[in-house]
């Protein structure tokens, strides 16, 4: 197969055993000083053994080795490379994926340097591509530079990559349906070429990609089911073994098209723009970005509403015969000027010199079927959303921190981040564009809710603060119980039990009954019971316990079988202790560095409080650990601990949970890198100025539970 792109790049291998190859391949070829290119993680995987055999073969190996475990394609990285570079090195072989291969094929063209890779995942297409994806000052751009002269492509090493990894080349593939939309359009509206042969190797590429996605979900089904989310823990077989052959082939099948266009036009389109604004924002925000494949497959599925949408609206009689021939009124050139320097920084310039056509309306209208065809002939944005989740792929912005702004800003400004006509400069040109955004944050937020059969909702900030109820609660109940929804209400707060609470809903007049009472009390003692029956694989022995803790919590504790004990307990509890005097921390600190088993009830900091905040139980932890060193094991939200014994205790699947609360480092951080869904409400302790601040992002953002009506 490979044979007859040895124009582009002279060597392929993608087989079980490719690796030990390199050492001849490198000899015969007459490279004698090796510059090898690791991280920390693909030199354990592939880059020791390289190395073992280049060494074995008598060359000259020099080594290096990023101390980061995702080292960025930026000046830093390119620096580091540089450096370790001399004169008489006449290979630089990198060992790793995406980023690292970037990084080598970059920095080869600029020292005129052959470059070498040694694949570890099958995460991108960029194997056998032209270009590296850079970030450089700042912007994500895609500079060319030149292709590897040799690919080894592992698949024993491959099946065993990260579950993740695979997933993220799913999505960068899955990514080839909205490029070749984009290209399709831009063929159709501006005359952009488009080469028969090229398109014919991109949609081969995403065929054996498509054809593979079941058995990548079935193995990762498995390994999840074995508690596990790395490949290498199970092992692969035939048919998973063959879907990474077919995936990685696809990923440098679509390398080479970029190649032979000399531009990634054929594989980048509206997903690659919106992915690389997120990066870009993600870096200035402090964030961490997902992996490269991972956004762009949420890119794709943004992509599909995108054309789904334009589809309804290109329908629309109403919008059709609203619709003038002159072109709607572009924005004023002030205000634009000053949001693309307030979201590209430095970067700026450059983007504000990027032209893109701007096409009259009678021009689009008169294409207007064509355009239809393109947007009928896309699979539907759920269809592939469900192949990527099957996969382990986060599928909602929540998923990948990517906040509710960032997500409009994409939409609306990464259109001109290249020359490069899309849907996007379409949207642009028909003046649909913030309307679009905001129908593409709407659809999000519906799928938060689309899937839930129960909320969990918070209560203190929740649906009252401290005695009062809030005016909107038991309507905002009704329309829940009238919807058919299910609920639970569950608290953090462990200073009172659970009869106090439903005496307390009761003088509130929401009843509820014991089963729909929720506790982090609950949740600790469940795990405690497990680890004295045997059912866990850790074992605690005694039931004697200092509690630090009020009476309510004490008794609850006696309740369960325990004896409390200030003397010799076998373990120590910390709950809201709002009865803690210095006697009783400076004995808990006692216990603690005395290496008991330690157990926090809740991590919350504070408690909300009509006129401000009181310390809670993670505040009093805070306390011993600066006295110990030690920090106890947390139970209650956002622990897993509590999701497992809410699934447990409703009988409901993960996706099928919605949390509503007001706190972001417990209510909606206890979704966080699940199927379950958040909501955060501003009736308590987060305000709207600290979304930004937060590391966990909600699906959802509303001022109060009267709001969710409009989503039932």
């Amino acid at each position: 197969m490979w044979e007859k792109y040895k124009h582009i790049v002279p060597h392929i291998t993608v087989e079980s055993g490719a690796i030990n190859h390199v050492a001849d391949w490198v000899s015969s070829n007459g490279y004698k000083n090796i510059l090898v290119v690791c991280d920390p993680n693909t030199k354990r995987v592939a880059g020791n053994r390289v190395i073992e055999s280049l060494t074995a073969t008598d060359l000259s190996v020099f080594k290096c080795t990023f101390t980061m475990d995702e080292p960025l394609p930026d000046e830093y990285s390119i620096g580091i490379l540089t450096a370790a570079y001399t004169p008489e090195i006449d290979l630089i072989l990198g060992v790793g994926a995406g980023t690292l291969n970037d990084i080598c094929t970059y920095v080869g063209a600029k020292v005129g340097c052959p470059t070498a890779i040694v694949g570890t995942a099958a995460s991108m297409d960029g194997y056998a591509s032209l270009g590296s994806a850079m970030l450089l000052d700042g912007l994500k751009v895609t500079p060319p530079t030149q292709c590897a002269v040799a690919v080894f492509c592992d698949i024993d090493i491959l099946v065993g990559a990260p579950s993740i990894l695979t997933a993220a080349g799913l999505g960068d593939m899955l990514g080839k349906i909205t490029a070749l939309a984009d290209w399709r359009l831009s063929h159709l509206l501006v005359g952009e070429s488009m080469p028969a042969e090229i398109v014919a190797l991109v949609e081969d590429a995403l065929k054996k990609i498509i054809a593979g996605a079941p058995h990548l979900a079935n193995h990762y089904s498995a390994t999840i089911a074995n508690g596990s989310d790395h490949a290498s823990n199970n092992k692969p077989d035939a048919t998973f073994s063959d879907a990474i052959t077919s995936v990685t082939e696809g990923l440098i099948l679509t390398g080479i098209a970029m190649s032979l266009y000399g531009d990634s036009r054929p594989a980048s389109g509206t997903e690659h723009h919106l992915a690389h604004f997120w990066e870009m924002r993600m870096l200035v925000e402090n964030r961490k970005p997902a992996l490269h494949g991972i956004k762009v497959g949420l890119a794709t599925v943004i992509g599909l509403v995108m054309w789904k949408e334009l589809a309804n609206t290109l329908r629309d009689e109403a919008w059709l015969s609203s619709k003038s021939n002159q072109n709607p009124l572009p924005c004023s050139q002030d205000s634009y000027e000053s949001d693309i320097r307030r979201l590209y920084g430095s970067s700026a310039d450059a983007v504000l010199k990027t032209t893109n056509p701007n096409l009259p309306y009678e021009h689009v209208s008169s294409h207007m079927s064509a355009i239809l065809d393109i947007a009928d002939s896309l699979p539907s944005p759920e269809s592939i959303a469900a192949m990527l989740n099957d996969t382990g792929a986060p599928i909602r912005p929540s998923d990948i921190n990517l906040t509710a702004d960032t997500l409009r800003d994409s939409i609306i400004y990464a259109r001109d981040r290249k020359k490069s006509y899309t849907i996007m400069q379409l949207l642009g040109d028909l003046g649909l564009l913030e309307d679009f955004a905001q129908r593409v944050c709407k659809y999000f937020e519906n799928v938060a809710i689309k899937e839930t059969k129960c909320f969990v909702l918070d209560m203190d900030g929740t649906i009252y603060l401290g005695d009062n109820l809030f005016p909107y609660t038991k309507q905002s109940l009704d329309s829940l119980k009238s919807s058919g929804m299910d609920f639970v209400f569950y608290t953090n707060n462990s200073s009172q039990n659970a009869e106090h609470y439903l005496k307390k809903l009761e003088r509130m007049e929401i009843p509820t009954t014991p089963d729909k009472l929720l506790m982090s009390t609950h949740v600790l003692l469940s795990h405690l019971e497990s680890l004295q029956s045997g059912r866990s694989q850790q074992k605690l022995l005694g039931r004697n316990v200092f509690v630090a803790g009020t009476k309510a919590l004490r008794d609850d504790f006696e309740s369960a079988g325990y004896t409390l004990t200030d003397t010799n307990p076998d373990f120590v509890v910390l709950g809201f202790d709002t009865d803690m005097d210095y006697n009783r921390l400076t004995i808990l600190c006692d216990f603690v560095r005395s290496g008991l088993p330690y157990f926090g009830v809740h991590m919350d900091y504070n408690c909300p409080i009509h006129g401000g905040f009181i310390p809670d139980c993670g505040s009093l932890a805070a306390a011993v650990a600066t006295s110990t060193g030690i920090t106890p094991e947390f139970f209650g939200k956002p622990s897993r601990h509590t999701l497992n014994y809410i699934i447990e205790k409703t009988g409901y699947k993960e996706n099928e949970l919605c949390f509503i609360g007001d706190r972001m480092y417990t209510d909606i951080a206890i979704a966080s890198g699940t199927q379950a869904s958040s909501i955060l409400v501003l009736s308590g302790e987060t305000k709207c100025e600290d979304l930004g601040h937060s590391e966990f992002i909600p699906d959802l953002v509303l001022n109060d539970i009267s709001e969710l009506a409009n989503y039932l």
